[in-house]
């Protein structure tokens, strides 16, 4: 090696101008951002994504690094966290979205902001249905949650926009509300029920083809369904009676 001759007959020879020596070394050398880098694969051979994430960052954590090192996670966990982010936004989007098309159905800002107050309760319903089952919190049950958004303020409108009109035909909002309970609980029950009842079989494994995203995004909807329902046939009523009774001290004032 140090007789090998640079720059045609008559250049200097290797030795001459640098020390040379064997030693191990890359076969290739990968760089990411300019910066030296090496690649660790592996594979996942369970379905608990998120647990083996979470066990990821855990070891990344305990291991000790020279100066100038730093670790990346990236792969399908850079994928999923980014994924969750795009959910969120989505998520966000989507509830703004739902208040705009109310207030211009409606013709009122109060009412769809408590019909709003509907939304808290998917996540009582659908995280408690998760740890039932135990499932995880995945991609299928964001996009779950997603889908309830949309859903779940049907009830809330049901019974709002029934209770507006017994109030227009001169019924005080104590009344307005008993008898729009009594008169909407049944369609509300009818129609959470039967979407609950249709999605049973695709949570417990039925449908056939092992589809697991499919059964997490159902169980998520059957259980925030159910704990939405009921919730709202009580909550909603109570924070619409007190925002109608602010209402009437203030134009008292006024």
């Amino acid at each position: 090696m140090g007789q090998l001759v640079l720059g045609g007959l008559g250049g200097p020879r290797l030795e001459e101008i640098a020390s040379v020596e064997k030693a191990q070394g890359p076969a290739t050398v990968t760089r990411v951002d300019q910066r030296r880098a090496a690649t660790i694969t592996a594979s996942i051979t369970g379905s608990d994504v998120g647990g083996v994430s979470g066990r990821v960052d855990d070891l990344v954590s305990e291991v000790e690094k020279e100066p100038g090192v730093e670790v990346r996670i990236g792969g399908i966990f850079e994928q999923q966290e980014e994924a969750f982010s795009d959910l969120y936004l989505a998520m966000g989007i989507a509830v703004i979205v739902v208040y705009i098309v109310m207030v211009a159905s409606l013709g009122s800002l109060v009412n769809p902001f408590i019909i709003l107050f509907s939304l808290p309760f998917i996540s009582v319903g659908a995280f408690f249905a998760l740890f039932v089952t135990g499932r995880d919190i995945g991609l299928p049950a964001l996009i779950g949650l997603l889908m309830l958004i949309g859903i779940v303020v049907t009830n809330a409108i049901v019974l709002i926009t029934f209770v507006e009109m017994l109030k227009g035909r001169g019924l005080s909002s104590r009344e307005a509300l008993l008898q729009g309970g009594r008169s909407r609980v049944r369609p509300i029950l009818m129609t959470a029920f039967a979407t609950i009842f249709a999605l049973i079989p695709l949570s417990l494994g039925l449908s056939g083809g092992g589809i697991i995203i499919a059964e997490e995004l159902a169980t998520v909807v059957i259980g925030a369904l159910f704990t939405s329902t009921m919730l709202t046939l009580v909550v909603i009523p109570v924070i619409y009676s007190l925002f109608s009774d602010l209402g009437e001290r203030l134009r008292a004032r006024t």
